[in-house]
């Protein structure tokens, strides 16, 4: 009876052995069923490869990619894909020709960034000098005239012709102490003339003008701009 019982029947419950077949039977994979392990990986594999109708990744167009200016000569390598106004607030150490050194001495006579120096007052001073003192006329002030750049010089200048004041010594500028007209020196600023032509001022003028009429952003950014002007319009 022991025997005869250990046979399995049509309406007894599968033996072990059975149930083992039937769990191997229903590891593999249907029509129905996903994919095991194996099977996923291969597939991961072969959807990681680029295929002809992924986009290659293209660069984005700022429309500028046909213009040709560029001031090589006046800016360091390194920042010369920037713009106008990305330059405005980079060290007076990207203008070629200003080494540490010279970077120390601006900086101690405040001048720290590129729009620093397009601002710096002194300069500002000398160049209206100098640009005023060619349409001087030797002796040609009228009596009465009250015209004077009395604010900007020091009182033992204030009765001279615009041709004296331009070479006379920078410290002749109202404000400009003797210590910063040594460091002025140091720069190879040594008169009025000097600082009024001083290249590096003159190119980050020249800098922070053209970036008050540079375009920004890529060529679709200026689409939105450009479309949002038009609504302002019509509204």
């Amino acid at each position: 009876m022991s025997v005869e019982d250990s046979k399995p029947t049509d309406e007894g419950p599968a033996t072990q052995k059975q149930y083992k077949t039937m769990s191997v039977e229903d590891s593999k994979p249907t029509d129905e069923e996903p994919a095991t392990q194996k099977q996923y990986k291969t597939m991961s594999v072969e959807e990681s490869k680029p295929t002809d109708e992924e986009p290659a990744t293209k660069k984005v167009k700022t429309g500028f990619e046909d213009h040709t200016l560029n001031i090589s000569e006046a800016i360091m390598k390194g920042d010369e894909k920037d713009s106008f106004q990305d330059l405005l607030g980079l060290s007076v150490s990207t203008m070629q020709g200003i080494g540490p050194k010279a970077t120390e001495v601006a900086e101690h006579l405040g001048l720290k960034t590129v729009q620093d120096l397009a601002e710096y007052k002194y300069f500002l001073w000398a160049r209206s000098i100098k640009t005023l003192s060619e349409t001087e006329t030797e002796g040609g002030r009228l009596e009465g005239s009250m015209m004077n750049v009395d604010k900007m010089v020091d009182k033992a200048y204030e009765t001279k012709t615009l041709h004296q004041l331009v070479t006379a010594p920078v410290a002749a500028l109202q404000g400009v102490s003797e210590a910063a007209g040594r460091l002025l020196c140091g720069l190879g600023v040594n008169t009025v003339d000097d600082l009024a032509s001083f290249k590096y001022c003159r190119w980050a003028e020249a800098i922070a003008v053209a970036s008050q009429h540079e375009n920004e952003g890529t060529e679709a950014d200026r689409k939105v701009e450009r479309m949002e002007k038009k609504l302002e319009i019509v509204e």
